[in-house]
């Protein structure tokens, strides 16, 4: 039976299935193109005549199908190729129909650009020490580019094994997949010197036996004695005359003759070149294959603890290495973790790990070869921000835990790409909390990512976790807070509700049972019920399919002895109607003190409501560790407890309970289930406060405040600024600027963000002392500013100075040579509150200065200042042919750049205005970006027309609004 029948979803027929790829590429880093051959080994399932895979923007100037059932070798050319634009395909039509049973050689040459695209086989640069600039060869192919570098069945359930052959300069690094096996010297033509195996263009003419034709559970990556991947004299690597005369689609009609190893202008001319063969891969989605060419070097280390070594390298830009050593540190202990969690051993003989100077993403995910921005992987112990470590550990982390959930078993379609998002989300935050115990990282991740998910899932545009994807343009747009942060969310909810230890043996039974294979999530409930004993598809089901989650609102008796638990599904605009109502969830209620019957079925809240008793009435919270995904809506005399539980420093309450309070007490403002003079008496409470991450907390709501009332009379903006000099100054005031011998991460970071808030409210002392130490830093007295406050300085410097200020600190960002640096500097620019300054931005941003990859971090900025926002929107309006021409094939980059542009507004007016914009113009590709921001501007405008004069009162009777 077709899994696709019945779905509508855009897929390839299925009368052939690769088994095997031979591929062999050539890139042109002076003219930016390459070459490619592929030799697919394919399995005949119906009888045919027509082959469709997918291809899309290559030039597909031959293609040769073998026969291998036939005692006499029959080849045969095709004698049409056709391309089909809208669905990425290309199909070859044959005279001689192949049959059932039988195996199968197609040889397709081609030909491809590397662009600056940033997906499929693009190029990338970077400039050395003397301002030559250097190019690279790179790939990204998840969801749907592969089929941009080589003609292949671009499904991830369609999977098969992978030989792959690079030439190159002599001088560049060669890397993909699999470790090296052969690295020969080839002249000019092509023709590899001394190397009689090879066929006219140097292409493998032969490879018996070595790839299986199918790989069932743990086999090993070669099988003798199954299908040749081609046979000695079967495929000719070239054919002259074969190619038809007509050729429909986008590529010219007339394409004759051979396929040259290289053409003119190519990079290999008048250069030494090699050729690069890499082991055969285990059987893997195209998504996930790579290949890299360009000028790096590399540290390395090996496992110490498993019982096959796994050699772990980090490559770098020249010069880098000494940024690589954290990752380096990191990579064996998530590989050693993760094959101890797992119970499966990690396939590959090698884990490498690389920065790309342009790239669209964090990281990927690529079997044994994972790719990343320099921002997420490189770290210097001497220059860095301290803030970064915790990210870099975290990606390294998520994108290991990859190769197991995600590359080993893969999900048999998009609608399940939560099923390695979320899960690597969840497993790369529990082997940080494991190898970083005092970082304190589930706090954060429920100060961070846990509230991305719900605020994502509090719009009506979310969409459910696992979610329908018919058509290429609709899977990049689920990449969100849904797949990765809800998903990780949920995951993390069940983990608790079964207990970890239940949890994971059913991972691992999961694992090993569909290793090399392709998953749905009931698969994944199937596994953790037959190590449970419970039906988890109906504990979860809800949580998965159904988009939104529950608010849950309480009901106190008198002496608080028993409370009443509802729930409703929350929207942020808090317009929620009868018919939008009906969804329920089970929702674990984790309450401590535990109730008198503490069976775990009196915790769950399955229907409309449900009853509790206390056994200590008036002393308890609600979703212990901010497990549950949802908010709690607490009655107005449990929150005056709470306030003094606070205060007192009651242990009832953990930082993560805090985070979550704050982070749900701002959300439930918005909506109206409490007035935001709740949100403001909470914070107050919070005046002692000695835990970093609670500080991210309650900066987050106050900015978010801020930022929402931006359109309020002077009187109260300053009014909340006084109120944020009030939580922050004393504080900021304690630990001051200078480091003391007993500083740790946490107090480390919690000064940065102490002073940042203080001096940014117009702390006069925090001010007046960031100004004194940049003043003394940019004169060339480097200690005059410790690397974790650079960006503080920068930032409360450029908010205060004039023009003069913000000058210095761009001509930091131009002479910085680290991201993080250079990142610090840029977040400061966009802090000014000078119209001329605002515009020197916006150009600066689409500039060749900085990378296309970078802009998000212009705009994001822009965004955040509320003196910047409107003209960031008016740029972008002029300029849109221009930007998204320029991230043609970045949609997520273009998507950021519209929920920049938007998303911070907060009139009706303004969602007009964007609406009116987009409207008639294709934007199919960023349709879910642009419904979420107009809802969050509507969200917004509801919650100021609220909740305006609230705050105001409030403002007034504390004496911060006269």
């Amino acid at each position: 039976m077709d899994p696709h029948e019945g779905t509508g979803r855009v897929v390839l027929p299925t009368n052939v299935r690769p088994t095997h790829y031979d591929l062999t590429l050539t890139p042109d880093l002076v003219n930016f193109t390459f070459l490619g051959q592929a030799l697919i080994n394919l399995d005949i399932n119906k009888p045919t005549t027509a082959i469709t895979l997918n291809s899309n923007q290559l030039e597909i100037t031959s293609a040769t199908l073998t026969n291998l059932a036939l005692k006499t070798e029959s080849s045969q050319a095709a004698t049409d190729i056709t391309l089909e634009k809208t669905n990425e395909t290309a199909t070859f039509t044959f005279a001689d129909e192949l049959q059932p049973g039988t195996t199968a050689v197609l040889c397709i040459a081609f030909k491809g650009i590397l662009s600056e695209s940033m997906n499929g086989f693009y190029r990338s640069s970077f400039k050395d020490n003397d301002g030559k600039t250097h190019y690279i060869a790179t790939t990204q192919f998840e969801a749907t580019d592969a089929r941009k570098a080589f003609p292949c069945w671009d499904e991830p359930a369609i999977k098969a094994t992978f030989d792959i052959t690079l030439r190159v300069p002599s001088d560049l690094v060669a890397l993909s997949n699999m470790n090296v096996i052969s690295e020969k010297e080839i002249a000019h033509s092509g023709k590899l010197k001394g190397d009689s195996t090879k066929g006219p263009d140097g292409a493998p003419s032969t490879q018996k036996g070595d790839v299986p034709s199918t790989q069932k559970g743990d086999v090993p990556t070669t099988q003798k004695g199954d299908v040749p991947s081609t046979q000695k004299g079967d495929v000719p690597s070239t054919q002259k005359g074969d190619v038809p005369s007509t050729q429909k689609g986008d590529v010219p009609s007339t394409q004759k003759g051979d396929v040259p190893s290289t053409q003119k202008g190519d990079a290999a001319v008048g250069k030494p070149l090699k050729e690069v063969k890499f082991a055969t891969t285990p059987v893997m989605s195209t998504y996930l294959v790579a290949f890299i060419v360009g000028k790096f070097e590399y540290i390395e280390t090996v496992t110490k603890n498993l019982p096959t070594p796994i050699t772990c390298r980090v490559y770098v830009l020249p010069g880098k290495t000494e940024e690589a050593e954290f990752a380096l540190s990191v990579t064996p202990l998530a590989l050693e973790y993760f094959t101890e969690l797992f119970g499966v051993a990690y396939p590959l003989p090698k884990m490498d790990l690389i920065t790309i100077p342009d790239f669209e993403s964090g990281a990927m995910e690529n079997w044994g070869l994972v790719t990343y921005r320099s921002i997420r992987l490189l770290f210097n112990e001497k220059t860095s921000d301290l803030s970064y470590k915790r990210h870099i550990a975290y990606t390294i982390c998520h994108e290991i835990a990859h190769q197991w959930f995600g590359n080993l078993v893969t999900m048999d379609w998009w609608d399940y790409l939560w099923l390695n998002e979320g899960f690597a989300t969840w497993v790369g935050n529990l082997a940080v909390s494991k190898f970083f115990p005092e970082w304190d990282n589930w706090s954060y991740f429920i100060a961070d990512g846990f509230q991305m998910g719900l605020a994502l899932d509090g719009l009506r545009s979310s969409h459910p976790i696992e979610v329908p994807c018919k058509h290429p343009h609709e899977i990049h747009q689920i990449f969100d807070a849904i797949s990765y942060y809800k998903g990780a969310s949920c995951i993390r909810m069940l983990s608790s509700w079964l207990g970890l230890d239940v949890f994971l043996e059913g991972i691992r039974l999961y694992i090993k049972k569909h290793a090399y294979k392709n998953t749905s999530t009931e698969d994944l409930w199937s596994a953790l019920s037959e190590a449970s004993g419970v039906d988890v598809g109906l504990f979860m089901n809800a949580w998965i399919k159904q988009v939104g989650y529950p608010v849950v609102s309480i009901e106190e008796d008198l002496d608080v002895s028993t409370l009443l638990f509802k729930q409703s599904r929350y929207l942020s605009s808090g317009d929620l109607t009868p018919a939008e109502d009906t969804a329920r969830w089970t929702v674990p209620l984790g309450i401590e003190p535990s109730p008198s019957d503490s069976k775990q079925n009196v915790q769950l809240l399955s229907g409309d409501s449900h009853t509790v008793k206390l056994e200590n009435g008036g002393h308890y919270k609600v979703n212990s560790n901010y497990d549950g995904f949802f908010r709690t809506a607490y009655p107005a005399s449990a929150l005056k407890r709470i306030s003094q539980s606070i205060k007192s420093k009651d242990p009832l309450f953990t930082p993560g309970d805090r985070v979550g309070l704050l982070a749900d007490l701002g959300a439930l403002s918005k909506s109206g289930h409490v007035k935001t003079s709740s949100l403001l008496e909470l914070l107050e409470s919070f005046e002692d406060e000695d835990q970093y991450v609670v500080w991210v907390a309650i900066a987050e709501r106050v900015n978010v405040l801020s930022s929402v009332f931006y359109k309020q009379p002077d009187d109260f903006q300053k009014a909340l600024e006084k109120f944020q000099r009030k939580l922050f100054s004393k504080a900021a005031a304690s630990l001051g600027w200078e480091t003391k011998a007993s500083d740790d991460y946490r107090s480390t970071l919690l000064r940065k963000v102490l002073l940042t808030n203080a001096g940014c409210a117009g702390d006069e002392d925090v001010v007046k002392e960031a100004q004194k130490r940049f003043a003394a830093y940019v004169a060339g007295d480097t200690k005059a500013l410790n690397q974790n406050l650079q960006s503080t300085a920068f930032e409360i410097v450029v908010l205060h100075g004039d023009e003069s200020d913000f000058e210095k600190v761009l001509k930091c960002w131009r002479e910085a040579t680290a991201t993080d640096q250079k990142l610090a500097a840029i977040g400061a620019l966009t802090t000014t509150r000078h119209p001329a300054l605002v515009q020197q931005l916006l150009a600066l941003s689409v500039s060749d200065e900085v990378k296309s990859q970078d802009i998000g971090y212009f705009f994001g900025g822009l965004s955040r200042n509320p003196a910047s926002r409107h003209v960031l929107w008016e740029y972008i309006k002029a300029n849109w042919e221009m930007l998204s021409k320029r991230y043609d094939g970045s949609m997520a980059l273009l998507g950021n750049i519209v929920k920049s542009g938007v998303g911070r507004f907060a009139s009706e007016e303004m969602a007009k205005d964007c609406e009116a914009f987009f409207e008639g113009k294709n934007v199919n590709d960023i349709s879910r970006p642009i419904a979420q921001s107009l809802e969050v501007i509507r969200s917004n405008a509801k919650w100021v027309t609220r909740e305006a004069d609230d705050v105001r009162e409030w403002l007034v009777s504390k004496g911060y609004l006269a």
